[in-house]
């Protein structure tokens, strides 16, 4: 009998063996409210800090170190094992001796032992999985987090055009959230877009490639990189893709072309204004002659004026064109813009009709800016002008001053504006407003939507130019049936505004000096002669920089002032004057030019104290500039 009850412990002792090997706590137990444990395995004491001795004396161990936010759902779960051979399986966690949470999974089976029904099972420690598990849920996290906030969107469709993903900061601009469309037919969704159907079919058959999709009802340009979505194999079994919000690059490149287009026009303007202004002035020049001769008929007199008021007229068109290529001669000054928009007022008040109301909102502490306060009052005067003709039944005309603060976000959004402190004039109607089409070409030269006769286009191109030359820039929004708003930023000057002063009107003198007039265009300098001929100077004429030398040379009476074109063939102007003055310091130089201001500042006119007349002139201008020279300092 010894033998046998050896031989009946060997399966006993191999198990328990067996048993206190399995990397696992092994338990048999009640857990009833006795709670009571007739086995836990050795394993114990290294998972959870516990002897088996320790474990087993308190029969509510178990409850103690059960994590409370877990305790709830594992005593719910016992509640299903009623009879012999019920299993179950849950993961919960179990503090150790010093505190730790140990994430277990219990898996247990109901048996009978001793005539009770008992929980035979075993904690297998499945921290390590657990710990990997919360890492990939937080990356997974992150990962969506920042796929949600690229201003991008993402998207994925299976092949039947379905789309099975889609995130991305850029859903926002089409009014979407992150998975708003899965589910959804990317035929339904667009199928007013066949473009981006078309673009779909080619990612699909196996094409990568990058195209601009337009969704023109939404105002919205995307860049999209279309790509298929290939399985381990290689073969496509869908198609993926990223799209960029491009709207706002496009709008930014459009405007770039404008400019540089307005560019190019101004560049053409400038390159003929010397030749026009030259011709203008033998015209003005002669009519002005002409119409001082005695014995005109009514004809002959009426025939002069319409000469000259036509000369007039072209001569400010060049003007206007130089205005635009940014390329006048400017007489900028610190100014305060209330007292341009309150001169403009007084001047509109007469002209603009009963049936308009004119309003002013007038900063009352202004930054200054610095600009010429005779081109700006031009600047308001043809926006109030455009502006009533905007509205032939009444409206309202907004002139508004404020001092603002543009960043550097603001210049890039609109090229040209200046960053930092600026003065902002807006001009606003309430008038028919204006289409994108027309918006487009507001600033271009000879642009114009009123009819024949009407205007000559060349308003809002002045203003351009005058503007963009003044270091501002100009903004304009309109819609159709409620009115334009237009918007000029100048930037802040910290120097005290000029007080202006009216000039009094003086009657012209002549003089009986000696004037020397150097003009390579003939006509042009019989004109200059005859002028100055009229008010008592004696003139000496040179047609090239070679005579005129000469002249200055052998003439035995002093010459007292020096009439010279800017530029000519061999030498310029101030080449000549300097040449001149070496033999002759006491001689005064006053020079002319109907070039741009660009090619003047290259030959150094436009300097303090460089006395400049700007072609084309009358006997007036030219008399009155002569007289203030010579009786100058």
């Amino acid at each position: 009998m010894a033998g046998k009850a050896q031989t009946d412990q060997v399966p006993e002792v191999q198990y328990r063996r067996l048993v206190e090997q399995v990397p696992a706590i092994t338990y048999m137990a009640e857990r009833g409210a006795e709670g009571r444990w007739y086995y836990v395995s050795p394993q114990i004491k290294h998972i959870l800090g516990f002897t088996p001795e320790e474990w087993m004396s308190d029969p509510q161990r178990w409850r103690q170190q059960v994590h409370p936010d877990d305790l709830g759902k594992v005593l719910a779960q016992e509640q299903n094992l009623s009879r012999e051979g019920d299993r179950y399986r849950t993961e919960y966690r179990l503090r150790t001796r010093e505190g730790k949470d140990v994430w277990v999974r219990d898996e247990a089976t109901y048996v009978r032992h001793l005539d009770k029904l008992v929980m035979r099972g075993l904690f297998l420690d499945i921290t390590e999985r657990k710990e990997a598990e919360e890492e990939l849920r937080r990356s997974e996290q992150r990962l969506h987090a920042t796929v949600n906030a690229a201003p991008v969107v993402l998207f994925a469709l299976d092949p039947a055009g379905i789309f099975t993903f889609s995130a991305g900061r850029g859903l926002q601009g089409l009014g979407l959230k992150p998975g708003e469309v899965v589910g959804q037919s990317v035929f339904d969704r667009y199928g007013d877009y066949p473009e981006i159907l078309d673009h779909f079919r080619r990612a699909l058959s196996g094409e990568e490639f990058t195209a601009t999709d337009e969704l023109p009802q939404l105002q919205l340009v995307y860049e999209t990189r279309w790509a298929p979505a290939r399985d381990s194999a290689g073969n496509p079994f869908g198609v993926i893709g990223v799209s960029t919000d491009i709207t706002e690059r496009v709008r930014l490149q459009e405007q770039v072309r404008s400019m540089h287009q307005l560019e190019a026009i101004g560049r053409l303007a400038g390159g003929i204004a010397h030749d026009f202004n030259n011709l203008m002035n033998v015209v003005l020049g002669h009519a002005e002659l002409l119409s001082a001769e005695s014995g005109l008929t009514e004809r002959g007199k009426n025939g002069l004026g319409q000469i000259h008021r036509a000369g007039e007229r072209a001569a400010a068109l060049t003007l206007q064109l130089l205005a635009f290529s940014r390329k006048q001669i400017l007489q900028p000054k610190v100014l305060n813009l209330n007292e341009i928009v309150a001169d403009v007022q007084k001047m509109l008040s007469r002209v603009i009709g009963e049936d308009l109301e004119l309003v002013t909102r007038l900063h009352p502490s202004l930054a200054h800016v610095k600009a010429d306060p005779v081109q700006m009052n031009q600047v308001l005067m043809n926006l109030a002008v455009n502006a009533r003709d905007a509205m032939p039944h009444g409206g309202t005309l907004l002139m508004e001053t404020n001092n603002v603060q543009l960043d550097e976000a603001d210049a890039r959004r609109h090229p040209g504006s200046p960053a930092g402190p600026c003065v902002m004039l807006t001009v606003s109607d309430t008038g028919h407003g204006m289409d994108a089409e027309t918006l487009e070409h507001i600033f271009e030269p000879f642009f114009t939507t009123k009819e024949l006769g009407k205007g000559t286009g060349m308003g809002l191109a002045t203003v351009y130019g005058i503007v963009t030359q003044s270091g501002g820039n100009i903004l304009v929004s309109s819609t159709l049936g409620k009115g334009t708003t237009f918007q000029i930023y100048l930037p802040a000057e910290t120097a005290l505004a000029q007080v202006r002063v009216e000039e009094a009107v003086e009657e012209v003198a002549g003089g009986t000096e000696t004037i020397l007039v150097v003009e390579d265009e003939p006509n042009l300098r019989e004109i200059a002669r005859i002028f100055l001929e009229n008010y008592g100077y004696r003139v000496l004429e040179a047609v090239d920089v070679e005579e005129s030398l000469q002249i200055a040379k052998t003439f035995a009476d002093p010459i007292h002032l020096l009439l010279t074109d800017v530029i000519m063939p061999g030498m310029s102007g101030r080449q000549l004057a300097s040449e001149i003055l070496t033999a002759r310091p006491e001689m005064k130089v006053v020079y002319m030019s109907g070039y741009t201001d660009d090619v003047l500042a290259h030959h150094e006119v436009l300097k303090p104290g460089v006395t400049l007349l700007q072609k084309p002139f009358n006997n007036v201008q030219l008399a009155r500039k002569i007289r203030s020279i010579l009786d100058g300092p």
